[in-house]
């Protein structure tokens, strides 16, 4: 389903930002590191929310299935204001 879609590419978004951020480290960030780092990120919500919208508006959908995109749904809804308040919080400590 086209839903499942959305969640699993949601939790891509958030692998790829995180393993940039492991990659990379928390300073000395170029302007295009940046933008595509919070690019990610605003796209795994944008496509968690949608997961969500769809999953819970269809009826068609079977409850396991609709655990699953709810679970495939939250990461990028905990972890995106997570990381980002962890970046706030660790780029002044690292200059």
């Amino acid at each position: 389903m086209k839903v499942m879609r959305f969640a699993r590419a949601s939790v891509a978004c958030v692998s790829a930002a995180v393993l940039m951020l492991v990659i990379r480290g928390a300073a000395d960030w170029s302007r295009g590191f940046a933008v595509i780092w919070y690019a990610l990120f605003g796209v795994a919500v944008i496509l968690a929310v949608v997961a969500l919208v769809v999953a819970g508006a269809s009826r068609d959908i079977g409850s396991k299935r609709r655990l699953a995109i709810v679970g495939l749904s939250l990461p990028a809804l905990i972890a995106v204001p997570l990381l980002i308040w962890l970046i706030v919080t660790l780029a002044p400590l690292a200059d």
